[in-house]
């Protein structure tokens, strides 16, 4: 076996190893998720509408600020010393309302927690946030996010697109920076899908009396 797919266990247990009793607690290194500029999606025609972004939600197995490496089929480590540098929702919300303010087909899309009014509102949850190290396969950064869109200007509120979006980076290391620059890749792609159909959704829509209630 390649020495080079051992790295990731190495990790786990040099954590554990530097917990031990009467030695120094290294100090953990942070990182960002940010999607490489020259990947954002060109403008789109702007409606009027101006949307908000809802409090990005995790799945509790990558909820945590430590990286999560795949080592096995049902074998799964957390890195304690290599970890998000915020709350990873918080993180990728931001994110996400900064693209699409810039890029999406709406006017306006507030960060999540504003208390901007908005016509809709973009949920999102993430699925998948893994570095797939397991042996002999190419090591990949893993995410996928789930999207809904929610009408709310009426009494009754409207889904108007619902997609789960996902992309699998391969890697040319298996490495802690190398992982979360891919997961930086993947969310752009991520974005540049949702952008694309969220703008036709939207274009469908938007400024159609709806006369009837559509249950969520």
């Amino acid at each position: 076996m390649n020495a080079r797919w051992l790295l990731p266990a190495t990790w786990v247990c040099s954590a554990l190893v530097g917990c031990s009793i009467g030695r120094p607690i290294p100090e953990a290194t942070q990182y960002v998720v940010e999607p490489p500029l020259e990947a954002r999606a060109p403008s789109e025609p702007r409606s009027a509408e101006a949307v908000r972004m809802g409090n990005v939600h995790v799945a509790a197995s990558y909820a945590g600020s430590a990286l999560v490496y795949r080592l096995g089929e049902v074998r799964y480590a957390s890195d304690p010393y290599h970890v998000f540098e915020a709350d990873p929702g918080a993180m990728l919300g931001s994110s996400m309302a900064e693209w699409l303010d810039k890029s999406g087909p709406f006017r306006t899309v507030a960060q999540p927690g504003s208390a901007q009014p908005g016509a809709a509102v973009l949920e999102a949850t993430v699925t998948e946030l893994y570095g797939d190290f397991r042996p002999g396969r190419p090591p990949a950064a893993v995410m996928a996010v789930q999207f809904t869109l929610i009408d709310e200007a009426s009494a009754c509120p409207k889904v108007v697109y619902e997609h789960t979006i996902g992309r699998r980076i391969t890697l040319k290391r298996p490495l802690p920076d190398v992982l979360v620059r891919g997961y930086g890749v993947a969310l752009g792609e991520i974005l540049s899908q949702l952008t694309r159909e969220i703008s036709s959704a939207a274009r469908s829509h938007f400024g159609v009396s709806p006369s009837l209630c559509m249950s969520r």
